[in-house]
């Protein structure tokens, strides 16, 4: 049942770092990235280039982060996913990062539309994914 929900964890590199050794708040674009991508895979429905490779590109059209605390080297993130609506033109991703004394780093959400690979229009998302989120949106 949604919310989906899925966790990924991921290290603070010392190169992920500034001066004082805080993460640089960019790359948590990154980690969501990575984070949203085994979601994806982990659901059965493939990866990004299952998606490209059926004619689907899925671009970014907006993201929402907020930044609570800061995660520093070594810093061992667990990032939390959720999908909470089934997927229709677009799809949004939800995350809660966490460390691992489980304080909130940074919550946000980003979105994603689904476009013909070729044409560039909005399209479906793929069958396999409209089924999964369907599913699990069923009582």
């Amino acid at each position: 049942m949604l919310p989906y929900r899925y966790e990924h964890k991921v290290r603070v590199r010392y190169g992920e770092t500034d001066q004082m050794g805080v993460c640089w708040h960019g790359n948590y674009l990154l980690y969501l990235e990575e984070a949203r991508g085994e979601a994806l895979r982990a659901t059965g429905c493939g990866s990004y280039a299952d998606l490209e490779a059926a004619g689907v590109i899925t671009p970014i059209v907006a993201v929402n982060l907020r930044y609570h605390k800061s995660a520093v080297y070594d810093d061992v993130l667990t990032i939390r996913v959720y999908v909470d609506e089934p997927p229709r033109a677009t799809i949004r991703f939800r995350y809660d990062v966490v460390n691992d004394a489980d304080e909130l780093i940074l919550d946000g959400t980003t979105d994603l539309a689904f476009l013909s690979r070729e044409t560039r229009q909005p399209c479906r998302p793929p069958l396999a994914m409209r089924q999964f989120f369907l599913q699990e949106a069923k009582p």
